[in-house]
Formats: structure tokens, sequence, C-alpha cells
């Protein structure tokens, strides 16, 4: 693609049609005729293998990157010096915990008012960061649940028991019961946490109290800066969805799946759960998914599930969805996993999102069948018993007529739009989700005026088991 004629040379060529129809689609062709250049890379978070060499050896037009050469050269530590300055700290609560290890290194763990941290130096200008394993995400969840109890006086005095704290190195710490000195320092864990109390610093009491580790690393010690910054920003996270996982929501549901399923499936809603005697297996993430797409009408919003336990979570989790609702959803969504290899369009086969959106399209067209809202409205008669193999082979021959408009619209689309469908995008957009359903509820509802057979309520009548 180094010239317009070698644009045109893939386009009249034997390649990837895939390819061919994303060159058209960004007007690569255009583009190298006004001037631009296009540059490759590669990226990897594997190694190279000698292949893999050789190639790039062989084209120095590619520039290539794996986990070495990204670790080397892009490493998350930063090369700035630490804060080169001393610095005291005082000391409201006296207790503190000492700790010492080979080499000299002195560890002392305390509880420190967030405005004494506050005069820490460096902040302003990021450099007391500057061994941190990244500098401030902005607007992130931590950061606002931080703010909104800064503004509460009334939860000052917990926030020692909320925050995980942060982690400080430095080469000098002197400390006795009324303060602390440090020089050469740098945070390396919790800038997050040290922006947010700079920009809301107004807000901060007396009463707010943070939990901080200082570690004094002598030169020569056996444990480098880099260690301590990367082990302490990469333990197991307990995520939001960790944290909703004791609520009476989700016992309550983990308790009614053993009771309507007599121990045969399990909603595993800790991570860890054994499903030891259990002939299946829900897991609490998608059993969220499922209820996003198939009852909220919501499939393009799956693929961010920390957001479905967070401000979707009870709109999700209502009193109307039990059990049956969720397995329900869930045989539809395994007979669409089951027959999706009938999609001319290979790309999309596999995409998760994809898959949630069609399980929201039968969900659609069953609201449209007085059986399907028969189902819906009474779905513990066919989860389980005779009901319920009739109900899967209804569903598989459902979703094969919907797999013809499915096929169409996209052959359609492909013709409007330069052979290029940029599915990985087009599910995400709620306007485009909403477009697709209505086209695919209006093909089946015209194709049932000169084949009424084909309607689930009939299906389903002559579906045996």
């Amino acid at each position: 693609m180094d010239s317009p004629e070698s644009v045109q040379k893939l386009l009249d060529s034997t390649a990837s049609q895939e390819l061919k129809a994303l060159v058209n689609a960004k007007n690569i062709h255009e583009r190298v005729l006004k001037g631009c250049r296009v540059n490759s890379i590669f990226i990897t978070n594997k190694i190279f293998d000698r292949n893999a060499t050789e190639y790039l050896g062989a084209h120095r037009q590619i520039e290539g990157h794996d986990f070495p050469s990204i670790l080397d050269k892009y490493t998350y530590v930063g090369e700035e010096d630490s804060v080169n300055v001393e610095t005291q700290l005082d000391l409201k609560c006296p207790e503190f915990i000492h700790y010492t290890l080979e080499g000299g290194i002195e560890v002392n763990v305390f509880a420190i008012q967030a405005k004494e941290l506050l005069k820490l130096e460096g902040i302003q200008d990021n450099s007391l960061f500057s061994k941190n394993a990244r500098f401030g995400l902005g607007r992130t969840r931590v950061n606002k649940d931080i703010k909104e109890t800064l503004k509460n006086n009334i939860d000052h005095s917990k926030f020692f028991l909320y925050h995980n704290g942060i982690t400080i190195v430095c080469q000098e710490m002197n400390a006795n019961a009324n303060l602390v000195k440090i020089s050469n320092y740098s945070v390396v864990n919790g800038c997050q946490s040290m922006l947010t109390f700079y920009e809301n610093s107004e807000n901060i009491s007396d009463n707010v109290y943070v939990l901080t580790k200082i570690i004094e690393i002598p030169i020569g010690a056996p444990v480098s800066v880099e260690s301590i910054t990367y082990w302490t920003n990469n333990q197991n996270a307990i995520s939001v969805r960790d944290l909703k996982a004791n609520d009476v929501v989700q016992r309550s549901l983990k308790r009614e799946f053993d009771e309507l399923f007599d121990h045969k499936v399990l909603y595993r809603r800790q991570r860890g759960d054994l499903s030891h005697g259990y002939d299946e297996v829900i897991e609490r993430d998608f059993a969220a998914q499922l209820i996003v797409a198939f009852y909220l009408g919501e499939p393009n919003i799956t693929y961010v599930r920390n957001r479905l336990f967070t401000d979707r979570y009870y709109d999700i989790f209502s009193m109307h969805i039990d059990p049956s609702k969720i397995y329900l959803a869930n045989i539809i969504y395994n007979t669409i996993e089951n027959n999706v290899e009938r999609l001319k369009f290979v790309p999309i086969r596999n995409y998760g999102l994809a898959r949630f959106f069609m399980l929201h399209v039968i969900g659609e067209l069953l609201r449209e069948d007085p059986k399907g809202q028969e189902i819906l409205n009474d779905s513990k008669n066919y989860v389980k018993g005779t009901n319920l193999q009739v109900f899967k082979n209804a569903i598989a021959k459902l979703f094969q007529l919907v797999i013809y408009d499915i096929d169409n619209f996209i052959l359609d689309w492909l013709k409007d739009h330069k052979n290029f469908f940029d599915y990985k995008n087009f599910f995400k957009n709620s306007d485009a989700v909403r477009h697709m359903t209505q086209s695919l509820i209006t093909s089946y509802k015209k194709a049932l005026v000169h084949h009424p057979e084909d309607s689930f309520e009939t299906i389903f009548s002559k579906t045996v088991e």
C-alpha cells in the first residue's frame, strides 16, 4: 500500500474479500493518492518465534513489537527521579507497625491524615508518581466513590475502613510516635487516590485517615523499587461484580436455582463455587448479560460487564427476574450457539455481541406471538419437564427462519457500504441494533403473510420432543 498502484493491485487481486472491503471502506486508495502514508505495526503480547523474526528482518517497513520489546521500550516503571526533598508528616495516631527485612529494608505502616499526605511534593506536576504503574485515570468508579465519600462528612471517620491505602517508597525514613520524615520518595500505588485527595482538598476533614505503607529501600538493597511497583499494582483485584456476590439478591437466586432444579443447575454467584454434583452451571456475569439482552432489550451493552453490576444492577436483577426466566434465556442462547454455524457471514458466528443480539431478536419475536407471550409469562412450565425439549426444538426452528433474514440484512448492508460490515462496532451501537431488530421483525412478519405455518405458535404446536 505504498502507492495508489499497489492499492489498486490489491483490490484487483484474489486477496481476502474482507480485507478489500476494509480498504474500500477506509478510502485507502484515495488517501494514498493524496500523499498519505500507510504505516504497518504488528503488536503481540506473545514472543516472536524464528519465523516472525526472519519475516520482520526481511520487511523493514513493518514495525514489530512483541512482549519483551514492549516491556523493554514501554515499561510500566517511569524513568523519572523520585522527589528528592525531605518532607515531614505529622502523626496524630502514634501507633504504627514496624518491620525490618534483610538488606536494610525498613517498612512502617501508619494511619496518616489525608491532609498530611497532601504535603508530599510533586502531586501537581505528577513527579510524585514517576514510578507508579499509571497516572490518573480520570473519572473512574473508584475515584468518583472517593469523591462522594469526601463530600459526606458523616463517612469521614469510616474512610480508613473503606480505603485500600497507598504505598510510598523512599531512600531514607525516620519515624517516631509524633512524625515521620522521608526523602527521595515516590508513590508507587495509590496515585488515583492521591490525585482525588488533591482535587477535593477543600472537603477533607481531620477525620479522614489513610492506611499508608512507607518502605525505605537503601541503595544496593536486594529488592528493587521496580519489583515493588510491579507487585503492588498486580494483585488479583476484587471487582465490583465480586462485591455483589454476597448481597441478598444473589444469595436468593442461588437458593431458588437449587430449589427449582433440585441442585442440578448451579447458579455460580461467587468465583470459585464448586460445581461437583451439578449437571449445568450458569455464571452470575453471564446471567446478567442474558437478562439485559433478552428482557431489557439492550444487547449492545452486554460487553460492559462492570456497568451491569453498578448503575444498572437493580434494573437487571429486579423483582421480576427469577431462575426460570434466566434459564429460559439461557436455553435460547444455547440454541443460537448450536445453530449459529448456519449463518453465511462467518465473522459474526463467534462474536459475543452478535449472539446476544440474536437472543434479543428471538425475545422480540416471542413477544409478538401469543404462544411466545404465554411462555414468557409462565416460564417455569417450560424450563423443565416434558415442555422443555419441545420448547428447545421450537426455538431451534424459529432461529433457523431468522437466520435467513439476518443473512439478507447483512447482504443488503454490504451492497450499500462498499462491501464492508464493521460488525464489532455495529453491535455496540444502540441505533444500529434498533434498526436491524426492526428490519428483521418486519421481514419475519411479511413472511408470515404467505407462510402462516412459520408462526412460533404453529411451530410449537407441531413440534414433538
